[in-house]
């Protein structure tokens, strides 16, 4: 009897020492939990406005292969400085039967900077195709011109 007495009390020990273990990792895993604090900070980022594009002029007596210049005033109101990256464009086509992109913007080679509060004057060059034929002559193009600025 003494014999099964002994095997009930190590079990019961091993039992008491498990349990003591499960509880103090728990309580471990509590109080690591319970000294994380959150925080709210509000946080208020600036205002952006988009950079105003203006493109002035007219290329009078453009024939196939020859270009013009008119002048585009990029002007940036933010605070930082802005990239063009592209200025791109081309005709839709005429009534007279003058196709789509005979006429176009010469892409420009360079990037151009607009510092913060500031504007600047770029050439763009507009071309009529070599392939444009006489349904082009005479006729008065529209361009659309897609310009994508980005900051610097």
């Amino acid at each position: 009897m003494e014999r099964i007495d002994m095997k009930n009390r190590t079990r019961s020990t091993i039992l008491l020492a498990a349990f003591v273990a499960v509880i103090m990792l728990g309580g471990a895993a509590f109080a690591a939990y319970s000294w994380t604090r959150r925080t709210a900070v509000e946080v208020r980022t600036a205002p952006v406005a988009e950079p105003s594009v203006k493109i002035n002029g007219e290329v009078r007596g453009l024939l196939p292969g020859e270009s013009g210049t008119v002048v585009a005033v990029i002007g940036n109101v933010n605070d930082f400085p802005v990239q063009v990256t592209s200025i791109k464009g081309g005709n839709t086509a005429t009534g007279g039967g003058c196709p789509e992109w005979a006429v176009r913007v010469v892409e420009p080679d360079t990037k151009l900077v607009v510092p913060g509060r500031s504007t600047k004057k770029v050439p763009v060059r507009i071309r009529m195709e070599d392939w444009a034929d006489e349904k082009c002559a005479g006729q008065q193009f529209s361009l659309e011109i897609v310009t994508t600025i980005s900051p610097a």
